[in-house]
Parts: structure tokens; C-alpha cells; sequence
């Protein structure tokens, strides 16, 4: 079975854009490899703001920043 990982800070999507990413990322890799829905995996990791790097800093301070 196909695994499709998406990786996203904490909070970022809320559980309706959430669902929205499982449906279109499933629907558009049904219509690339002819495989059944079934058969695709969708996970979403959601990751803390300090354990995620954006040019050399953690994303924790530069969303501080704003």
C-alpha cells in the first residue's frame, strides 16, 4: 500500500483542511497510478514549532517574530 506523509507544524490545518489534504492527495494519486483508493495510506504528521527549521532557525522564533 502506498504511503502519502505529509509533515506540518502544530496547528497549522485545521481537522476540515485536514480532511481536504487526506481526499485530494488520495484523488489525484488514484487518477497518477490507476490504483484503487483504497489502497493509499494519507498520514499528517503535525510537529511542534521548535522542531522544525526554516533558513538556519526554528520556526518557533521567526513565527515570534511576527
Amino acid at each position: 500500500m502506498p504511503v502519502i506523509t505529509i509533515d506540518m507544524g502544530l496547528g497549522q490545518a485545521s481537522e476540515e483542511q485536514k480532511k481536504r489534504l487526506i481526499n485530494r492527495f488520495t484523488e489525484e494519486s488514484v487518477e497518477i497510478t490507476g490504483l484503487p483508493a483504497d489502497k493509499f495510506i494519507v498520514l499528517i504528521n503535525e510537529l511542534p514549532h521548535e522542531n522544525i527549521g526554516v533558513g538556519g532557525r526554528p520556526l518557533k522564533e521567526l513565527i515570534a517574530r511576527v
